[in-house]
């Protein structure tokens, strides 16, 4: 019997739901992408539009389907999320004590005592590394000493916030089997294992939000999220150049970055290109100077962070964009211009459909790649309901 999977993407614009067959492998079925509404910045402020947004977007793809699948892995964001650093230390009795398996279990048993503030729940957890008298290894066994810590990195968020699109998604008979960080699924979708492994940096720029995750060694050491988007450019432009939100979002997609290397920074620029009443002249260099102004501003964030993180790691493997915002021309060389590495501008990689492999569906398509890794499909139930597993993964 074949199983089908659903993955729920909802953005603070648009809505993204994907049908796949899962019999090992991933066969996309049928995608549906209409506007959000009720979401700002990642986060449910009405839930009765986003239901009826959910209601008109997903009815035609239930009826061409007959019914669509009870299991959907649901992406999570928003400003409410962020990163924690921990440790935990196990004391090591009797003189030249040699690690055996039991003291790892019982240090990973400590870090999970970790308690969080009321009203706050672990996404995910990392582990990062071991130190014995901290002095960094890879496996403690075997080795001696008389403190051995574990180092973790988690990403959390507010519990309400977390239960409201659960909670929406159960409305239309979906059974949410996992949740998961936006970041952590387009970096899935866009990047190889060898590039996780050399070290890699994803920045899922979206409309309202950016989410950032690096990888090295194939484990995330730095992440979070950021609430500035695309729509950020389009407030910048039209308030530097006193246009309306509609021509500065014409502008945007149509210019881009505009680069010294290729135009004449006095050249003009047609605001709106028609050339009828209402169109404008505007500088290309103007232009340029607040587009790259807020993409170095973002950058330069990301790149304070990812420095900030316990251990520098070196990108190798450089640093991919992807999201809608991710779109606007040139984005990359300024990015290349902070992160001083190869960038690229990426969709998903196993996407065979030109229109699919826009980076806008980057995060839809790495939800599937983390339920196949998880195992999450109707053949495999998991022996928890995910909201126990949230709760019950940290005392």
């Amino acid at each position: 019997m074949t199983n089908y999977l659903g993955a729920l993407d909802i953005g603070s614009e648009n809505t993204t739901f994907l049908l796949a067959k899962v019999d090992n492998t991933i066969n996309l079925v049928d995608c549906v992408d209409f506007p959000s509404q009720g979401v700002r910045k990642g986060t449910i402020e009405d839930s009765k539009a986003l239901t009826h947004a959910l209601k008109n977007g997903l009815g035609p793809l239930n009826k061409k389907h007959a019914t669509l699948p009870v299991v959907i892995c649901l992406s999570q964001t928003g400003s409410h999320i962020r990163n924690i650093y921990y440790a935990a230390n196990l004391p090591l009795t009797g003189f030249n004590h040699v690690i055996e398996e039991q003291d790892t279990i019982a240090v990973n048993q400590l870090a999970m005592e970790k308690k969080l503030p009321e009203f706050q729940l672990f996404l995910h957890h990392f582990k990062q590394y071991y130190t014995i008298d901290n002095g960094i290894v890879d496996n403690p066994c075997g080795h001696s000493g008389n403190q051995l810590s574990v180092h973790y990195c988690g990403l959390l968020g507010d519990t309400q916030a977390i239960r409201d699109p659960i909670y929406i998604s159960n409305q239309f008979g979906f059974h949410v089997k996992e949740l998961v960080f936006s970041g952590l699924a387009s970096a899935l979708a866009t990047t190889t294992a060898i590039e996780r492994e050399n070290g890699v940096c994803v920045i899922d720029i979206g409309s309202e939000m950016t989410e950032f995750i690096a990888f090295k060694h194939q484990c995330p050491f730095a992440l979070g999220t950021l609430p500035v988007g695309g729509k950020n450019f389009t407030y910048d432009l039209c308030s530097g150049l006193r246009m309306h939100l509609d021509d500065g979002e014409h502008l945007k997609i149509k210019q881009g970055i505009p680069q010294i290397e290729t135009d004449n920074p006095e050249d003009d620029l047609w605001m709106v290109g028609n050339q009828t009443i209402g169109d404008k002249k505007v500088k290309t260099k103007n232009v340029r100077v607040i587009l790259q102004a807020r993409a170095q501003e973002l950058f330069d964030y990301i790149q304070k962070s990812l420095k900030s993180a316990h251990r520098e790691e070196e990108l190798l493997a450089g640093c991919v964009l992807t999201g809608g915002g991710a779109l606007l021309k040139n984005i990359e060389k300024t990015a290349t211009q902070v992160f001083q590495c190869d960038c690229y501008v990426r969709g998903s990689l196993t996407v065979t459909d030109e229109k699919l492999q826009s980076p806008r569906y980057a995060t839809c398509f790495g939800l599937l790649h983390y339920a196949l890794q998880q195992a999450c499909s109707l053949k495999k139930p998991s022996h928890l309901p995910l909201w126990k597993r949230l709760s019950s993964w940290f005392s």
